[in-house]
Formats: structure tokens, C-alpha cells, sequence
């Protein structure tokens, strides 16, 4: 059984952790910049996309709310100083510490960004809230980020459909071409489109296996 667990109110933010060749930084306005600029994904992993940094306004609120004070921490990870992804925890979920906004932009894809972002962030929390499990939720559709994340000792305890209102909104919208990719994920229930997710949850101080991320750092 895995144990339900929460941390308390307040873990400061770190200037900055190290680990597996990235930096992980609070948001500022240099890294909002950087983020602008990330290529985007599209449907359905749309949700993630930053084109809204590029808007002056929207960027100046969107960094205020990732600064704020409460129950989530929000970073950016960074390698040789360029912004590479991004990652936030929830500190006081009541499954635990619980990661979400997990997010590689396309132009740094396959250099084990995602799993040496999280075996990072995982690394740290561990030591600032030992004994805490760690939860998340991933689209069944993202199957790449399932491989990092049962290489970081997750496994998927609950298979559900999930009215996730992003992919909801954009289904109405796109052909049936564009989404017969994701067709065996989704489907129309009840009046609206659900997503079919996995909720996957990795046990305190499971091993993290970095694998082919360790390699990926050797050899740039």
C-alpha cells in the first residue's frame, strides 16, 4: 500500500538546485523571456504551449502567480544557462507531493530533459520532506513521459476518464483526422469528451533509475 501523505505548509524556495547537469530556478522575468520563445506542440498537448508569454500582460501575470506564496512551487530547468523545461510540485495534496506542469518544449526533446528535470526536483524534495510519496497524473496518450516517469520508480496504481477541459474544449474543434491519433484515449460520455489518465504514484525513496539520462549528459 502506498502511504497518503502530505507536507507541511512551507518549503522556502531555494536559490537554485543542482543535479544531472541542469539547474532548477524559481521563475524570473529572464526565464519568462526564454520561455516565449519555446516552439509548441499543438493538440492535444496544447495545454502546455507558452505562447501567451509573448504577450507583455499575460507573461507579468503568469510570473506573479508562479511567485506567489502558497501550497505550490514552480521551476524552470535550465542547462548551460538556456531554459530547457519546466516542472511544478504541490506541497500539501493530500496523495502527497504531487508533481504536475511537467513540460519539454519540442526543440529539446530527446536528451532525457523530462526525466533528469524530475529525478532533480525528486532528489530535492526528499531531502527538505523525507518519507513524503510522490503523485501525478498523465494523459494515456503521453507515453513517451511514461517511460521517465517509471524510470524514476512510479507506477500507475488507477486508470480513470478524466474531463481534462483543455483537450475537452480543443475535441470540439478539430477534425476527425486530427484526432484519430489520440481516438483509443478519448471519448464522448455523459454529454462531454473525457481523457482517458493515469494516476501514478512512486513510493518514498524508491530507486531512480537514470539510465539512458546519464548518457545523454556524457555525451554532449
Amino acid at each position: 500500500m502506498f502511504r497518503r501523505t502530505s507536507a507541511p505548509a512551507e518549503i522556502p524556495y531555494p536559490r537554485r538546485i543542482e543535479g544531472q547537469g541542469l539547474i532548477l530556478r524559481p521563475w524570473d522575468e529572464a526565464l519568462v523571456r526564454q520561455m516565449a520563445t519555446w516552439g509548441e506542440r499543438g493538440f492535444p498537448y496544447h495545454a502546455f504551449d507558452l505562447g501567451q508569454l509573448r504577450d507583455p500582460a499575460r507573461a507579468g501575470a503568469m510570473l506573479a502567480r508562479m511567485r506567489g506564496p502558497g501550497m505550490h512551487r514552480n521551476f524552470v530547468a535550465c542547462e548551460d544557462g538556456v531554459a530547457v523545461g519546466r516542472v511544478s510540485v504541490n506541497l500539501k495534496d493530500p496523495a502527497g507531493l504531487y508533481l504536475w506542469g511537467v513540460h519539454v518544449p519540442p526543440e529539446y526533446e530527446g536528451r532525457g530533459i523530462c526525466r533528469r528535470m524530475l529525478a532533480t526536483l525528486i532528489g530535492w524534495l526528499e531531502e527538505v520532506r523525507p518519507g513524503c510519496d510522490f503523485a501525478l497524473t498523465a494523459n494515456a496518450f503521453a507515453e513517451h513521459a511514461h517511460r521517465a516517469y517509471f524510470g524514476l520508480g512510479f507506477s500507475i496504481v488507477e486508470t480513470r476518464w478524466h474531463f481534462d477541459r483543455e483537450v475537452a474544449n480543443a475535441l470540439w474543434k478539430v477534425s476527425p483526422e486530427e484526432r484519430e491519433p489520440i481516438a483509443k484515449y478519448v471519448r464522448f460520455h455523459a454529454g462531454q469528451w473525457e481523457t482517458r489518465t493515469h494516476f501514478m504514484r512512486r513510493r518514498a525513496g524508491a530507486p531512480m533509475h537514470a539510465g539512458e539520462a546519464s548518457r545523454l549528459i556524457a555525451a554532449r
